[in-house]
This record gives structure tokens, sequence and C-alpha cells, in this order.
């Protein structure tokens, strides 16, 4: 029996007929919304249905395509059929031609095809409509026999077919490597096996489960093991990996790699951000040459990488350089093809970016979403939409230097300047969007989609209007407010989602099964509801595989206020000192800014000049974090003190078992600086009890110093010291909010600490503080 391809009708046309530039297609996405097929739709007349579900099971040469999608309006009548595609467009809509883009009208007559099968019609009209934001209109009829309809299909359906075949035949190489696959380490850490077990339950049930696991049980193995023997059982067709950082992507492909060279046959893809992997001097991605008519050229380049298994940047640069393409691009189209996606939660959650294949509609797609701390804050930001004044501003004095005043897109941009400008506005929020800035930013939108100018801040700028006015559509009180933020005499306009739970709850029901997990989820009822998990959902709770007496967790009595800081620099100082030279071996510093950093690190290295100390600097390339974690070297023979930032890269995520690190200072509770959204994050989750500062303040802070302590310990047999320098620690609420096998001990003075360091490493009995 050939096995069955389901395909959604749009897909299936812009396989093999899509055309353009990239930058085009990202414009015409972004403006893609409900609000103008509803307003058509509406004036349909008699006779017409709107959003009418299509499905047929076509054979083509081996396999099956299951073909399904909603027509956006279909009328039946006289045994005749008339199919309309609607299509939104930020351009003049009378400036694009019926041929423009072969895909939409393929569609229309794709939809048409089934029909007439369906209902045993000779033929249809075929209609295409491009609506523009503004409210211009234009139509393209053609009558088409249903032998043109199928030849229409089957110039799709061919090459799609083709290619599905091709990933049949990979997945016949895979499935018996999946189903022996043994667990890629010789011994299961304590947890690793019940970790594992429950990933495999939650998909295999097409559930969610959230799981707090701690730093260095193995959390990477447990999750893809559990993962992968769903995918061989069939119960989920591709798995998402998706990380908060780069250094999370390399412990995937490091875990995969293992799997591999044990016999897994198994294709991965790595998908890294725009930024990063573009190879142009500048990224400017209007005109870019790697992405002028990208989609007629990207075809060869995805058959030769149905040969590539693991998909790393560096792969798939190569592969990008050699068929003149942008990178980016081709790292999300391989991924259509791949066993394994690994990336940023952006590319499943954040609806600008997501992948719409996998996204948009039910899958049978698996999520594993590592460090899930980290995915509400993220997700307040992907569902959030801001304009700003000042944005606008400065696109529009690049206009005026590039293409003058009297040019029609400074004229738009000044517009726009007019409903951002308020040169005496203060802070405030508001549970309605103000409508007179979500009409200009829609006009914006419109008129800037006709302009066509080629200056990058005006490009993004309409982006930005697109993406307001989608938000604007969307807003819900119950989990939005809108934000007036002052910029000096002008405004930013931010529909702030304070609530994304219903958003990521929805993600998830569109997928085959999700598993969460971070060593940082407590209160994890409340993780559970933030990342839209229900009462169903199990949760589950690992212990620490590791001996508690590895590792010693002292806390010292010294104010790292801000009024302090000038004052206490000494005694920070003396404290890393004493960290540092108690024991040869690498040790990390965490402050809460860079500012506070760059003091501690000058009073540091006056003091103790003869001390081998580095610091973590700003905006840090790739190059520059490898070289600086290069530092970490096992079994030093001095000691290095390294400066950094409280959750930044080298605080999470980082890997340093053995001895690379032996020891970390985390000068401060990692408490947020107080703010106008933290105070009204705070304000919107009070319960009366002081939950919404918990939210908005003290989790956050004590998520990073969990997350930098948890750098210590990574292996059974680690040693390591962890030093909470704030006067804070001493709180009973924020000494609730830390492990219970950490056995915290107190030094009250220098002393005490040199004691109690001697007595760790040079392992005598416990000394009572």
């Amino acid at each position: 029996m050939a096995k069955v391809h389901p395909i959604n009708v749009r897909a299936l046309a812009e396989f093999a007929l899509q055309r353009g530039d990239l930058a085009m297609a990202a414009a015409e996405r972004m403006n893609e919304g409900s609000r103008i097929h509803r307003r058509l739709q509406a004036a349909l007349g008699e006779g017409w249905t709107s959003e009418v579900f299509v499905s047929r099971d076509m054979p083509v040469g081996e396999i099956v395509l299951r073909v399904q999608g909603r027509a956006d309006a279909v009328r039946i009548a006289d045994g005749a059929a008339e199919v309309v595609e609607i299509k939104s467009t930020a351009r003049d809509p009378r400036r694009i031609g019926p041929d423009d883009q072969p895909a939409h009208f393929a569609q229309g007559e794709i939809y048409a095809y089934l029909i007439c099968l369906n209902e045993d019609l000779p033929g249809a009209e075929v209609s295409l409509w491009y609506a523009g934001t503004d409210g211009g209109e234009v139509r393209y009829r053609r009558e088409r026999t249903r032998a043109q309809l199928a030849e229409t299909f089957m110039r799709c359906a061919v090459p799609y077919a083709a290619w599905a075949a091709a990933l049949d035949e990979w997945r016949a190489q895979s499935a018996p490597t999946l189903a022996r696959m043994a667990f890629p380490y010789p011994h299961c850490r304590a947890g690793q096996r019940e970790m594992a077990a429950q990933v495999f339950r939650a998909l295999h049930g097409g559930g969610r489960t959230l799981i707090e696991a701690p730093t260095g049980i193995g959390k990477t193995a447990a999750a893809l093991f559990g993962a992968l023997k769903a995918l061989g059982r069939g119960d989920v067709t591709a798995v998402f990996y998706l990380t908060a950082r780069t250094t999370g992507r390399r412990t995937v492909e490091q875990t995969l790699a293992r799997m591999r060279a044990q016999g897994l046959k198994l294709r991965s893809v790595a998908i890294t951000a725009k930024d990063k992997c573009c190879p142009l001097p500048r990224r400017d991605c209007l005109g870019c040459p790697l992405a002028a008519d990208y989609y007629e050229r990207r075809r060869p380049a995805l058959r030769e990488a149905l040969a590539i298994e693991s998909g790393t940047p560096e792969v798939i640069a190569a592969l990008a350089a050699d068929f003149e393409l942008c990178p980016y691009e081709l790292s999300l189209d391989m991924s259509e093809q791949a066993d394994v996606i690994v990336c940023d939660y952006n590319y499943a959650f954040d609806p600008r970016v997501r992948l719409r294949r996998y996204f948009d509609r039910k899958s049978r797609t698996a999520l594993l979403v590592d460090e899930a701390h980290n995915l509400p804050e993220r997700a307040r930001e992907m569902f959030s939409a801001e304009l700003s004044g000042e944005k606008a501003a400065a696109a529009r004095r690049a206009i005026g230097r590039f293409e003058g005043r009297d040019s029609p897109a400074w004229q738009a941009l000044t517009d726009l300047l007019g409903a951002l400008t308020a040169p005496d506005a203060e802070p405030e929020a508001s549970d309605a969007p103000p409508e007179a800035i979500v009409r200009a930013a829609r006009l914006f939108a419109s008129r800037a989609g006709q302009l066509q100018s080629a200056e990058p801040q005006f490009h993004e700028l309409m982006l930005d209007a697109m993406w307001f006015a989608r938000a604007a559509e969307r807003f819900d009180p119950r989990r939005n407010r809108a934000l007036i933020l002052p910029e000096g005499k002008r405004i930013a306009v931010r529909l702030w989602c304070f609530d994304p739970s219903e958003h990521l709850r929805r993600a998830m029901d569109r997928t085959g099964g999700a598993a969460l997990f971070s060593a940082t989820l407590a209160p994890m009822d409340h993780y559970a509801r933030l990342l839209g998990l229900d009462a169903r959902d199990p949760l589950l709770r690992l212990a620490s595989p590791f001996p508690p007496e590895n590792q010693l967790t002292v806390r010292l009595p010294v104010s790292v206020r801000f009024a302090d800081r000038e004052r206490t620099l000494d005694a920070v100082a003396a404290v890393l000192h004493a960290m540092a030279t108690a024991h040869a071996g690498n040790y990390i510093a965490c402050f809460p800014s860079f500012a506070y950093l760059d003091m501690a690190f000058a009073r540091y290295r006056l003091r103790y000049p003869g001390d081998d100390a580095v610091r973590q600097l700003p905006r840090m390339d790739e190059a520059a974090r490898a070289a600086f974690i290069a530092r970490f070297r096992a079994r030093p023979a001095r000691s290095l003190l390294a400066f950094t930032v409280l959750g930044g890269v080298f605080a999470e995520g980082v890997d340093l078992p053995g001895d690379q690190l032996s020891g970390a200072a985390i000068v401060t509770t990692g408490v947020p600086q107080i703010g106008f959204e933290r105070n009204l994050l705070a304000e919107l989750f009070d319960d009366g009890f002081g939950a919404g500062g918990d939210i908005a303040y003290t989790d956050p802070g004590i998520r990073r110093v969990l997350q930098a302590a948890g750098r210590v310990i990574r292996t059974e047999t680690d040693r390591g010291v962890v030093l909470l320098l704030d006067m804070r620690f001493g709180d009973p609420h924020i000494r609730a909010l830390l492990p219970e096998h950490w056995q915290l001990r107190r030094a009250r003075r220098l002393a005490d600490l040199e004691a109690l360091l001697k007595d760790f490493w040079t392992g005598g009995g416990s000394i009572e503080m």
C-alpha cells in the first residue's frame, strides 16, 4: 500500500512555482491577515461559501498525496464551480500581473481541480483577487476544463512527489537504526532514564510535559533519546530541538554526532540567525544578490542537500556559497527534509518568523524546548509589537539624505511621525490600542509597500508597521496592554503581550507533542501556567544526581546594592582572590551589569596584579566567545578568574565539565532593575500575596543565579565552590528559592571563608559557621 503524504494546497503550489526575491516575499508574508479576506468574503453574495475545506488523496507515481486546504470562496451551481483565491498585498495591486506569481493562480486551480473530482464537474471558473491594504483591488478570471486543471496539478505534484519519494527512501534507511538505537553513553546518570521515558510518553501520546532536571544531569541526551524513539515508532514526523543560545545548539550537535558514530542514520539541520550567518560585509536584504530570484535558484541546491546528514552552519554556508544563495533561507528550506531541526524558539513560536509549513497548521512535529525558563520572557517579545518614533525619525533622515525631501517615502514617514510625536508624554498603559496610531501604521504600511524604497531603514519600519497593525487586530485586554513610552519629543507605542501563555498553548496544540525542560523551574505550577500547560499535563521534578558534599556553597554578608558598590569593591575583590587562590582552577565571577563588572575588574587588577584575570566584553562575536572559553583549560597550573555578566552567554549554557570550572562567585541576587514594564507586570500578576513581585523581579533574578551556579557541577566527579555575595541572600524568602541540596553555609568574615575553602579542597571535616 502506497504511503500517504499530507500536503497543503498552498505549500504544493509554492514548492514548484514560487518566484521572486526574498525581501518581497517576507513583506507579503508579514502583510497577510484575515481582515481583508473577511471583508471580501462577506461581500461575495448569495450562493458563496467561505473557507471551504477541500481534501482528496491523489496517487502520483509511487506515492499518494493527501492534498488539502481551505479555499477562500467557492460557489457550485448548475453543474459548474467557481473558486476564488484572495491575496492581500502591501503593493499597489494594479501593478501585479496575473502571471507574476504562478503559484497564486495555481492554488486556486488546484482547489478547483479537487472540487471537480469530488463533485464530478467538467471544469471551473478560477478567480485570483489581489487586494491592497489601502483598499485597492484587481481581479483576474480564467475558465478551466478539468483537463487543464489536471495539468496544473501535475505540474506542481510531480516535483513534490519526487522529493517526497526521496524522503521516503531516506526514512527507510533511517528507521532500522532508530529502532535499534542505544543510549549514547555507557551509563545513564540518575534521572536520565526517567526523563527520557517522560519525553517519550509525552510525544507518543501527542501530549505535553514539563521537566525540571538539575544542571549536569544530561538533559540533552535524555530528551533526544526519548524523542528519537518516538520518531522511530512513527509517533512524530520530525523533532525540533529549541534552544535560547548557540551553546545549546553545539551540545545537541555533539550528542547527535555521538549517536551517528554508533550507527544512527539521521538528517539534522541547524538554523542560525540571519545576522550571524550572512556572508556579506553588510547585511542588506533589499537588492541582495543572494536573495534575488531565490525561489527559482534554490531547487538544485535542495537536491544536493538530500545527501547531507549533518547540516551544521558550516556545511550549510558552504552549500549556499556553491549555489550563491542566502545561507539563512537555505537552512530554512533544508529543515523540511530533516529529521531533527536545531534552532531558536522563534522558529516554532514567533508568528513573524516561525516555519509555516510546520507551525501554521496541525502537524505531527515534536518540540523539545531546552532552558524553558527563558521562554515566557522571550514569548512576551514575540507576541508584542512596537512602533518607535525615534526609528521613524532616523529612517526619514536617511531618506532625506539619499532620496530627497520630495520623495514620496519622505512624505509617508513625515505623516507617520506626526502620530508618533508627543513632547510631553509620560509612560502610561491602556487596555486598548490607540486607534489613531493604528490607522497611521496601517496607512504607512500600505504606502510603503507601494513605494519600494531601497533604503533598508524604510523597509524595516514598513515591516514594523505591518506587524503593529496585525497585533492591533489581535489585541486582547486579558493578555495585552498598550504602552506609551516617551522617546524625547517622540513616543514609542508598544502593544505588549504580558501573558503569552494562550499563544504558546495554541502553538503547541498544533504539534505532535512537546517536552519542555530546564534546571530552574520553581515553582513548577507557576511555570506550567506561564508556558501554556494545563492541569492534565504531567510535571516531573528530578533530584540532583550528584553528591551534595561535592559542592561548597557559601553566602557572604557583603552589600552589593548600587549605592554601596564603590564602598565594598575591596571586600568583593578580597573574596574573589580568596576563592581563586585556595585551589588552582578556573573560576567565574558574575556581576549584574558591565558597568559593575568593569569597576570590579579594575579594582581586582589593582590589588592583585599577579593574578590571571580576564573579563567578558560587550557584544563579543562567535570567534571572541570561543577564544574566551578556550582559556578554561583542564588541570590548570594556576588559577584563572573570569569576570562575566550574570545572565550572559558565559553564565548560562556553557558546559565546562571536570576541572574546567572549579567555582563561581555570584555578586548579586540577579534581580532586574526596577522599570515601568516590570512594575506593570507585577501589578497585573499580583494575587495579594506578592506573587506579582516574584514574577517580575525575584524569580528572574534567582533563575540567573541558579543557572550560573549550575556551571560548576556537571558530572558525578566534579567538585567546586559557589559563593553568594549579596546581603539579600540572607532573606528567608530568597533562601527558600535555592536548591535544598546546596547545604548553604555562611561566612561572616574573610577568615571564615578561607577556612571553609581550605577544608573543602583538602578534604577535611566540616566547619560550622
